[in-house]
């Protein structure tokens, strides 16, 4: 038997050390903040964990969709994260991308087996006063109810008037909402409308059947 010369022995050492993942020479947030996929795939290969809350309570996959970055998420998506995680307020990654009105992120997502709430996102948004089309496109499509009532008993046009958010008001009634619908002490939206000074509101709701 022919015995292994040291030479060939350095040579097997090498291949093994060529082998060996370098190690991420930024943290984790900072590579998540600069989208630098190198890094990110560093963390992963060294084992860092990718469902971890940063200093700003978010996961790196709530990075990832806030900042609109598809090879990233599916990255964080093929290594097994966590797609219903939430972050300190309480938000998904799901909520992030219809937030940002970013369907193709949202799609990954549901994809991956991340949940939907679709009337109850939709409530969120508006409440918050959202003026992306595609955000209400997204969960309309989704199945959302557009008359769902909240606390108050105001559905989502009736908030977005409250608020005095035309565009708002717009896509909502563009995609379906009810304009004759009345608050729960039997207003109706035209005459809330009105009753708040909101005459572009107020044309809208009448140029849609409103009376």
């Amino acid at each position: 038997m022919k015995t292994i010369t040291p030479l060939i022995i350095l040579l097997l050492f090498l291949l093994i050390g060529c082998s060996e993942p370098e190690k991420p020479t930024v943290t984790l947030y900072l590579a998540m903040q600069r989208g630098d996929i190198e890094q990110i795939e560093r963390h992963i290969a060294w084992g860092t964990d990718m469902n971890q809350l940063d200093r700003d309570g978010h996961a790196p996959l709530h990075v990832a969709v806030r900042k609109g970055r598809i090879a990233i998420t599916r990255l964080l998506i093929k290594e097994g994260v966590d797609v219903n995680i939430k972050d300190t307020k309480g938000h998904t990654a799901m909520y992030h991308a219809v937030f940002t009105a970013n369907p193709r992120i949202a799609d990954l997502l549901l994809e991956a087996g991340a949940n939907l709430d679709a009337t109850a996102l939709l409530l969120e948004i508006v409440q918050q006063g959202i003026k992306e089309r595609e955000a209400i496109r997204y969960l309309v499509n989704h199945g959302a109810n557009l008359e769902v009532r909240d606390s108050n008993g105001d559905t989502p046009l009736l908030i977005a008037i409250r608020k005095g958010n035309h565009k708002l008001a717009k896509h909502l009634v563009n995609f379906g909402a009810n304009v004759t619908v009345t608050d729960a002490g039997g207003k109706t939206a035209l005459e809330i409308a009105k009753s708040l000074d909101l005459s572009d509101i107020a044309l809208l709701l009448r140029r849609n059947g409103a009376t």
